[in-house]
């Protein structure tokens, strides 16, 4: 109640009661002198007109409070023009407060729904984001096996290139073979008709034999002195096995291909050192057959000097001749021995580098035995010996 007070207007309120008093008062007023003067309005009794003064009087009042009201708040003033209309407004704004309400109420419905569907897209969310993160893991799990199995692909890629240079070598291997096969059968089909012959003939020569041999100094001559001394070799090998066979060198054919004599030439003129040119016996053959020969050619160096002890043993007891014998042997293979191990070049049949006369070799014994204890045997080299040999050596005893 107090707050509803304190609300008031209350200056328009003391406005109101003011105009009221002033225009009761001037009302009044002007009642008592016109009911004074009996003064008669509109042809009425003084008392009636006192009357309708007062009635005048008391619509003046409403009015100026009206007026007074009008003028100091809007609100009447619309209250008193705009009441219908304020009405109307009232009556619209209701109508669609009761809408707005009903939509609101539809919109919470909706809301409600939508939260509802929302918690339901949420859980469907989250169980996507948990297989997701399932396929996630799939997926680097299947990352992993694709990079391991590109890995091992590259591995197989790089063992099928392998495999197939392997295969490519076994198929050359396997031509190569064959090749090979053809030539030992032919070889075979050779040997099969030699030893036909040999059956039916002595043999002349055996494969891989030396029949002689040359040193040959290339620094002052040119190919064709170097082939002409080839054809001297030959010619001294048809008189060796002339001597070695009776029969005629004109009987005897050795041959040399065109493409070997060509590399012993080259060979020999690769540098300008003194060389040894070795011709050599390539497949058996029986009298009557030509002689199908190699040419070699190795560098030919000093290897010992005449007068160069090749071995020696000192003896502290007496020998008897087989003791004499064994010994002097051994001492012979111990210079064979050191002197290819030097680079003598040996017979390819025998591997010898040289060769004692028997009776140089008797007479050894001999003085071996003959010999009082302690004495020494010495291996004496008889000449310079280079690297074609052959080592010829003298038996010292002191």
């Amino acid at each position: 109640m107090h707050s509803s007070l304190s609300e008031l207007n209350w200056g328009l309120v003391v406005s109101l009661i003011v105009a009221s008093a002033i225009v009761a008062y001037i009302g009044d007023i002007l009642g008592m002198k016109l009911g004074k003067k009996r003064i008669s309005l509109f042809g009425m009794r003084p008392r009636r007109t006192s009357r309708f003064i007062t009635i005048v009087t008391g619509v003046l009042i409403a009015l100026v409070t009206l007026f007074v009201m009008a003028i100091a708040s809007d609100a009447v003033r619309v209250a008193l023009f705009n009441m219908k209309y304020i009405q109307r407004q009232i009556s619209t704004l209701t109508a669609e407060l009761s809408k707005s309400r009903s939509e609101l109420e539809a919109l919470q419905l909706d809301l409600f729904k939508s939260q509802t569907e929302l918690s339901a897209k949420g859980r469907e969310l989250q169980e996507v984001e948990e297989k997701l993160r399932e396929s996630l893991a799939n997926l680097k799990e299947v990352e992993a096996e694709v990079a391991r199995l590109n890995k091992k692909a590259k591995e197989l890629e790089r063992d099928r290139e392998r495999l197939g240079k392997e295969l490519e070598a076994m198929k050359q291997e396997r031509d190569s073979l064959e090749t090979q096969i053809a030539d030992l059968r032919l070889q075979a089909d050779r040997l099969r008709e030699s030893l036909e012959k040999m059956k039916e003939g002595r043999i002349l020569v055996l494969a891989g034999e030396l029949l002689t041999q040359m040193p040959i100094d290339p620094t002052n001559i040119g190919e064709k002195e170097i082939e002409n001394a080839i054809e001297k070799l030959i010619s001294n090998a048809k008189l060796a096995l002339s001597i070695r066979t009776g029969l005629r060198p004109e009987d005897i054919d050795i041959h040399v291909g065109e493409e070997e004599l060509k590399k012993a030439i080259k060979e020999t003129m690769e540098n300008k050192r003194r060389k040894v040119v070795r011709l050599i016996v390539a497949t058996n053959a029986v009298v009557g057959e030509s002689i199908d020969c190699l040419v070699s050619v190795k560098d030919s160096v000093l290897v010992y000097k005449a007068g160069e002890v090749l071995a020696s043993e000192v003896f502290t007891e007496r020998l008897s001749e087989e003791e004499a014998e064994l010994a002097l042997y051994n001492l012979l293979r111990q210079v064979n021995v050191r002197a290819q191990g030097d680079g003598i070049l040996p017979d390819p049949i025998t591997g010898a580098v040289g060769n004692l006369e028997a009776t140089e070799f008797f007479d050894a014994v001999e003085n071996l035995s003959s010999a009082s204890p302690p004495f020494k045997v010495n291996v004496i080299a008889v000449s310079d010996i280079y690297t074609e040999g052959p080592v010829r050596v003298k038996i010292e005893v002191d």
